[in-house]
């Protein structure tokens, strides 16, 4: 159903993230640890030790990768992110363990590497150019509380200086917060304060924090993406003990807030082989289904999919005819233009697609590019107004503000209103025309909201709108392509 009603995200992303489910939803945690793939020495010792009642400290299921090929298939998961765990120790999860991993699966597994930069004197930059020769390296994970990393420290040289070419090379940084119960965790190198002071010396880095605990991290450190909206928060199983995955996604959703602050700043990870991925894909759709309409289908489109847009070899390039169905303009065309001694009149034509049922979708910038391509051909104008209406009686034109929480808001309200039961109306599948038209409720919506057609002025060169005024079209009964018919009419002054 979210797909259905999904907004037009181009405004929000642009446009090759109009249509979130062009992509895969990913699992953004899984350790590398199968039964058929050689381990190195340290993960051998990670795995071998005990806790006094003789259970192993990194629990894993014995599966294969063809089981976790399986498992991901079974959620509908079509990528994840293999993590590496430099601790600093002899024991951990080295790089080579991701390598020896994606090189058999290389379309299913993104790396993510991870260093001991606290004591690392090689050049952390020239091994994940060297890793990425081989693999897609996605990011890097960091454990401050077992390497001892001050994060904030004047002197830690290499942390800035890899930072830099992760902000230029797309790549985020993971922060895991240490809640394991692996022996050597050091206390004082985590904390809220201490990210703060992070967070805001890096502003252009997508900073990710893993592992905070629901019981009491989780509250505490949510405030950061309040104020960073280069912090993202990953979501994984080590947090959940004593519950389960549907009641952990529960409390994180009914957290007041967080679903408008974070949805596009989520990730998911299973810490497979440790839980499994369906469980915590079930989880995610138990959890949501009792949400508003706006949350739930919201959360269900991007909840598995945010880590698509940060890094472009996190997904294929996309063909230009899978994309360009879902870009809002197919084509503009000029009609016969009409011009005395003193004013000039240019009509075009412009074919639309919505590619949801109901579709509020974003016109601004095709307004704009329409009047600024006007003036610069015919420069001896420079005043006049922009005309623009919709032919179908199932669309509609509105000015609204463009602030991307206020048009999700608009769009899933109309999408909820579409989705009405028409079954007591006489606008049925009986029409005149004896054709499939029962959509009683998408007439009113385009009666009962926005307008017809709308005039702007041009003044001195420039469209004369407010600050906050934007346009749009609203589409029902889609997915269909549609046109607008635009006047521009300029006169000599």
């Amino acid at each position: 159903m979210e797909r259905l009603y999904q907004p037009d995200f181009s405004g929000i992303f642009g446009k090759d993230y109009s249509n979130a489910f062009l992509y895969d939803q990913i699992d953004t945690l899984i350790w590398p640890i199968f039964e058929d793939i050689a381990k190195s020495e340290q993960l051998k010792k990670l795995l071998s030790f005990k806790t006094p009642t003789n259970h192993p400290y990194f629990y894993h299921r014995k599966v294969t990768l063809e089981d976790i090929r399986v498992e991901l298939q079974c959620a509908n998961i079509g990528k994840a992110f293999l993590q590496a765990m430099d601790l600093g120790k002899d024991y951990g999860i080295s790089n080579r363990d991701i390598l020896n991993v994606i090189e058999k699966a290389p379309q299913l597994f993104k790396a993510i590497l991870s260093f001991d930069i606290a004591n690392n004197s090689n050049n952390i930059i020239d091994q994940i150019q060297n890793f990425d020769q081989k693999i897609d390296v996605v990011g890097v994970a960091i454990y401050p509380s077992y390497t001892g990393l001050d994060l904030n420290a004047p002197q830690n040289e290499m942390l800035s200086i890899l930072l830099k070419f992760m902000e230029k090379s797309a790549l985020f940084l993971k922060i895991d917060m240490g809640n394991y119960a692996v022996p050597g965790y050091q206390d004082g190198y985590l904390s809220k304060d201490i990210l703060h002071s992070f967070l805001s010396k890096y502003p252009n880095n997508l900073i990710v924090l893993s592992g905070l605990d629901l019981a009491g991290d989780f509250r505490l450190y949510y405030q950061l993406l309040k104020y960073f909206r280069n912090a993202w928060v990953e979501l994984d199983p080590r947090t959940i003990g004593g519950t389960t995955p549907t009641y952990h996604f529960e409390e994180l959703f009914n957290l007041k807030g967080f679903i408008q602050n974070a949805w596009y700043r989520i990730m998911i990870g299973s810490a497979s082989p440790t839980l499994e991925i369906s469980q915590m894909y079930r989880g995610f759709l138990e959890a949501t289904e009792s949400l508003p309409f706006r949350q739930k289908y919201l959360l269900r489109t991007w909840g598995f999919r945010n880590s698509n847009r940060i890094n472009p070899k996190i997904v294929s390039k996309w063909d230009d005819l899978q994309v360009k169905p879902y870009h809002t303009v197919q084509s503009v065309e000029n009609q016969q233009i009409l011009e005395t001694k003193n004013e000039i009149n240019i009509p075009y034509k412009v074919k639309l697609r919505s590619f949801s049922v109901t579709q509020l979708l974003f016109i601004t910038n095709l307004v704009k590019d329409l009047v600024e391509k006007t003036l610069q051909e015919y420069p001896n104008y420079t005043d006049g107004n922009i005309f623009f209406r919709s032919y179908h009686t199932t669309t509609s034109l509105i000015i609204n503000e463009h602030e991307f929480g206020n048009y999700l808001d608009l769009h899933y309200k109309f999408a909820e209103l579409s989705q009405q039961d028409s079954t007591s109306y006489f606008h049925t599948v009986a029409a005149l025309e004896n054709r499939a038209d029962f959509n009683r409720f998408d007439h009113d919506l385009a009666t009962m909201n926005g307008r017809r057609q709308i005039i702007l002025p041009i003044r001195d060169g420039k469209l004369e709108i407010g600050g906050r005024e934007n346009f749009y079209v609203l589409v029902t009964f889609g997915p269909r392509t549609f046109q607008l018919y635009f006047n521009i009419n300029l006169l000599k002054l």
